[in-house]
């Protein structure tokens, strides 16, 4: 058998990496202000930080002047970090992949337990 052959095979890809580690982190930020802070400042919050985001990413006036900056800016943040939590929960296939997951949360809600009392006001 060819040496290279074997190494082209196509492996299986775990379903823990630094990406998904770090966008389950992230939800359970999100989700960690809703619990201690609320929705509403929560969405606020998010409003102001995806106002922000997109001023700076030079579409600013063009999404103003359709009313998409004050209307829709927190599910900019919110939606696609939604969807890949959903995608990161469904390639969940072990025990251990649950465990990855649920800590990468817990961290999430941890980190938003110290600094919600800073970032939303």
């Amino acid at each position: 058998m060819d040496p290279f052959a074997s190494q082209m095979q196509i492996q299986p890809q775990s379903s823990t990496n630094l990406f998904s580690t770090l966008v389950n982190i992230a939800f359970g930020f999100v989700l960690g202000l809703v619990i201690f802070s609320g929705f509403e400042p929560t969405v606020a919050y998010g409003t102001k930080l995806a106002a922000t985001l997109i001023k700076t990413s030079g579409y600013g006036q063009q999404m103003a002047a359709f009313g998409f900056a004050t209307t829709a800016a927190p599910y900019v943040v919110f939606a696609p970090l939604l969807g890949l939590v959903a995608t990161q929960l469904k390639s969940v296939n072990s025990i251990r992949g649950f465990v990855y997951f649920a800590a990468a949360i817990l961290i999430g809600i941890g980190v938003a337990f110290a600094a919600h009392g800073s970032l939303i006001k």
